[in-house]
Order: C-alpha cells, then sequence, then structure tokens
C-alpha cells in the first residue's frame, strides 16, 4: 500500500487531485519498473522451487501442498518434492505460510506473475 501511496504522490501535480482510476497506473509502473528483478529471482531459483513457486502462485492460497492432489494438478513430480521445495521456498522468504496455507509473500511478485508469467 506504502508503494502505491508514494507513486500516486509523485505522479499527482501540485493542485490535481489523486482519483482511482490513476491506481491501475501506479500498480502497473511499479510492476514494470520492478520487472528485471522479479524475472532474474525466479530464474535463479532452482527448477523445482521455481515450479512449485508457481504453483503457488497459480492457486494464489495454496492449501494441502503435501498431498498428491496438489503435485498432480500442477504437474509437480511427488509430495515429497513440493514439501522439500517449499521448505527452501520458506527460507529465502519467497512464500509465507498461514496454518496450511502457503501464499508468495511479495504481492507485486504475484501480480507480476499473474500479468507476465501465468498468463502466457
Amino acid at each position: 500500500m506504502q508503494k502505491v501511496m508514494n507513486c500516486l504522490y509523485q505522479v499527482t501535480r501540485e493542485g490535481e487531485t489523486c482519483n482511482l482510476l490513476m491506481i491501475d497506473d501506479a500498480i502497473n509502473y511499479i510492476l514494470d519498473i520492478s520487472a528485471d528483478t522479479y524475472e532474474g529471482m525466479l530464474f535463479q531459483m532452482p527448477e523445482k522451487q521455481r515450479n512449485v513457486f508457481l504453483a503457488i502462485a497459480r492457486d494464489r492460497e495454496a492449501k494441502g501442498i503435501s498431498g498428491g492432489a496438489f503435485a498432480k494438478r500442477h504437474h509437480l513430480p511427488s509430495p515429497s518434492a513440493v514439501v522439500a521445495a517449499v521448505k527452501g521456498l520458506l527460507e529465502k522468504d519467497f512464500i509465507t505460510q498461514d496454518k496450511n496455507t502457503y501464499t508468495v509473500y511479495d504481492q507485486f511478485f504475484q501480480l507480476w506473475l499473474e500479468r507476465d508469467v501465468l498468463n502466457r
């Protein structure tokens, strides 16, 4: 939220009023300037971690990742491989866990994935 508000402040000229239509532009601007960083982070991940990371991003809120259904739905090798990848992703703060739900930690990274990677 802070990042979006700072961007909106920067693009709103003196005497003008910021409006709701500017929010999408601000978010897209942030995604555009972060794209190279996100792409680099994504492709520096080991392949198994990257595949699990993308599966979590596809689900937005991934549950039951240690079960066979998650692995099968996302064409991942096995539940044990998913659990091992998740451990590494949690250690590197790429994902977060709340009870049995996993999400991408950086919501701008999630939005970039949805815009530029997952919809290809």
